[in-house]
């Protein structure tokens, strides 16, 4: 898997870098489902466009401290991603095209669970440290082929910006996930639980891709 991202990587740079020299080149940055995205394009000829880009956010949840739920609850969301895309635009056009490609998908949430009560059961008492804590990792498939549509040809026309739109989709296949837990909550993380948890996350094999940006062509 390494030498085929290494492999993708490097054929991508060196698409791009061997033509700085050409008319078309240009710089996007771009918001959407994947965070926030900077790519380079360039253009192969007047119907075939290619660009790499990076892309990365993160957010942070954390539970109400001062609830009364008997467990609290925190979470991490933090998007990572690198693609390789080519772009072609139909019939000569320059407005409508069709976008494949790749992403290599480091997407990952983190999530954390712990008792917030002390409960006593026939006498014996239960505080949270006792309870433990739940540990929640959920990770995605590395390599994830991509395709779409999107609307504007940035590097058609004079120099400036132009703005575009991406509409796609990334195959991830279905997420994996990794339990660990301590205290009278280590059960919770058995191999078993983790396979149910896989069984109600597999219908999300598909990550839903929207972007909105601008690029700007030297």
């Amino acid at each position: 898997m390494r030498v085929k991202i290494i492999t993708i990587i490097s054929t991508v740079m060196f698409l791009i870098s061997s033509q700085l020299s050409a008319q078309d080149f240009g710089i996007s940055a771009k918001v959407g489902t994947l965070g926030l995205t900077f790519e380079g394009i360039t253009s192969l000829n007047t119907d075939l466009n290619v660009r790499g880009g990076v892309s990365f956010f993160n957010y942070s949840y954390e539970g109400d401290k001062n609830t009364t739920d008997d467990y609290s609850f925190s979470a991490d969301l933090k998007l990572s991603s690198i693609s390789v895309l080519a772009d072609w635009y139909l019939f000569g056009g320059t407005f409508f095209r069709l976008t494949g490609g790749a992403l290599i998908n480091l997407n990952k949430v983190s999530a954390k669970a712990a008792p917030t009560k002390t409960y006593f059961v026939g006498g014996d008492e239960y505080t949270p440290d006792k309870l433990g804590k739940l540990n929640i990792d959920i990770s995605f498939q590395k390599f994830s082929p991509y395709i779409g549509i999107g609307f504007g040809n940035p590097l058609d026309g004079p120099s400036g910006l132009a703005f575009t739109v991406d509409i796609g989709s990334a195959y991830q296949g279905a997420p994996k996930t990794d339990l660990s837990a301590n205290g009278l909550l280590e059960p919770s993380a058995a191999p078993d639980q983790e396979k149910q948890l896989e069984s109600n996350l597999n219908w999300f094999k598909w990550w839903p891709v929207v972007t909105l940006g601008f690029t700007y062509e030297f």
